[in-house]
């Protein structure tokens, strides 16, 4: 029997040696199952065999990957996801335990590869070339868990995950006015998204099955017998009464009937049983945390002795009904509008005491969903003034 050689990705080793057993135990031989040793990433050498290296060293584990995928075009890919810390388990499966196996895989949380690789490029990785497409000989794996035998790819596996977005500085060149260029480096804002997907689970099932047995019962029932006796009697009386008919042949019979059982049986439906599946929606709520990342601009450039930070990074944000708090995150007030470089608060607010008060813009510190000063709530009312 053909075996065909499965790769599954882990984000964890922890998930991918749950796996492992699971597959073990399942009675696949524990030589047709690895995962990728500790010692993977060393292998590549100091630079993880990116793009820069020279010479990684292609020993052990990356020596061993390189032998069996080396025609893959999906080195980058799985060398980027190692040195991001995930695990990789191969397998050695048998044809008719292949759909088995690539469940087991599913259910300890082998990753969709490829939407990962999508992920990383979207927050800007472009993928291994030079040394690293040299290096990792590893072909595509992920919950997709391709057979690698030359057979058509097992069943894709369908799993939840939510995607972590790292950020990865940049450096370009962009286009300058006039005859000057310079260096912009640049900090992307990043955010999770959370992907909720759903998949079917067997619960079990239920049967009906009909079959005959045999109960003994008993019946009472009376039965007439009919018996026909003869009777001698000794007589002495004279014939003149039979007269002619004395001698007359003559024939008496009596008929014996008795009854006996008869046993009849019928049948007859004495109840239905029948089985059907009833179908509801529900509405279940998955509750998670993402994360994003915020950037507060800080700009205390003078120009003439003037501040210049505010005009060129919060001025355009500031309008009315947004919120003013200190940078203790204590509330001072709500913005009526903004005039120039000051802003006006609302009087309709307890903390106003019923009246407008001022603030110079050269006291925000960030604004985005609300208006962070860079002095506290206390020390903010102290200096606001009266309009």
């Amino acid at each position: 029997m053909s075996k065909q050689t499965i790769t599954a990705f882990f984000d964890t080793r922890s998930h991918a040696e749950h796996a492992a057993l699971a597959l073990k135990q399942a009675g696949l031989p524990a030589a047709d199952v690895s995962v990728s040793p500790e010692t993977a990433l060393d292998d590549l050498g100091a630079t993880g065999g990116y793009a820069g290296a020279t010479g990684p060293k292609k020993t052990g584990f990356w020596a061993s990957l390189e032998e069996m995928f080396g025609g893959s075009d999906d080195h980058g890919t799985y060398t980027e996801g190692l040195r991001r810390g995930g695990t990789m388990l191969t397998a050695h499966v048998d044809d008719a335990n292949t759909d088995k196996a690539i469940t087991l895989l599913e259910q300890h949380g082998a990753v969709d590869l490829e939407e990962r690789e999508a992920t990383w490029r979207s927050e800007g990785w472009s993928g291994s070339t030079g040394a690293a497409m040299a290096t990792s000989g590893v072909a595509r794996v992920g919950a997709e868990a391709l057979a690698m035998t030359g057979t058509a790819p097992a069943a894709k596996v369908t799993t939840t995950e939510t995607r972590v977005a790292a950020a990865v500085p940049k450096t370009t060149t962009p286009a300058r006015t006039a005859a000057t260029s310079g260096k912009e480096d640049m900090l992307q804002v990043v955010e999770e998204q959370i992907n909720v997907g759903k998949r079917a689970v067997r619960r079990g099932k239920v049967r009906l099955h009909s079959y005959v047995v045999e109960t003994a019962v008993s019946e009472n029932v009376t039965l007439r017998d009919e018996t026909v006796s003869i009777d001698r009697h000794a007589v002495d009386r004279p014939v003149a009464a039979l007269g002619a008919d004395a001698f007359k042949e003559r024939t008496i019979e009596m008929e014996e009937v008795d009854e006996e059982a008869v046993v009849g049986k019928t049948a007859r439906v004495v109840e239905e049983i029948g089985i059907r599946k009833d179908v509801t929606d529900r509405t279940e709520t998955v509750r998670d945390t993402v994360r994003s990342t915020k950037i507060e601009v800080e700009d205390d450039r003078t120009v003439g002795g003037t501040r210049t930070g505010l005009a060129g990074g919060f001025a355009s944000r500031l309008t009315k009904g947004m919120e003013v708090v200190g940078s203790d995150g204590q509330h001072v007030g709500f913005i009526e509008h903004v005039d120039g470089t000051t802003m006006k608060l609302k009087r309709m607010d307890p903390a106003s005491g019923g009246q407008h008060h001022l603030l110079p813009t050269d006291l925000v510190k960030s604004a985005d969903k609300r208006v962070m000063l860079s002095i506290a709530a206390a020390e903010a009312k102290k200096r606001w003034a009266a309009a």
